[in-house]
């Protein structure tokens, strides 16, 4: 499935891309992929941190695309 299909079918919209919402979006990713090494975390705390840095950094590239999830 292509992104305008998403779009097409209201799963995402078109936004023009912001260079400074990508960067905090891309600042955000890699801090928790950072905290995500702690070895003073729990195992648990630490996978949580790695989602959420995978899905900030998933974000991240959906807006430099143009795109906004709905």
């Amino acid at each position: 499935m292509t992104l305008e299909n998403l779009v097409r079918i209201n799963q995402l919209k078109k936004e023009a891309a912001d260079k400074r919402e990508f960067q905090g979006l891309l600042k955000s990713a890699v801090d928790r992929l950072n905290d995500a090494e702690n070895k003073t975390l729990s195992y648990s705390s630490r996978f949580d941190l790695a989602y959420s840095a995978a899905h900030g950094f998933a974000l991240a590239a959906l807006r430099a695309s143009g795109y906004r999830s709905d």
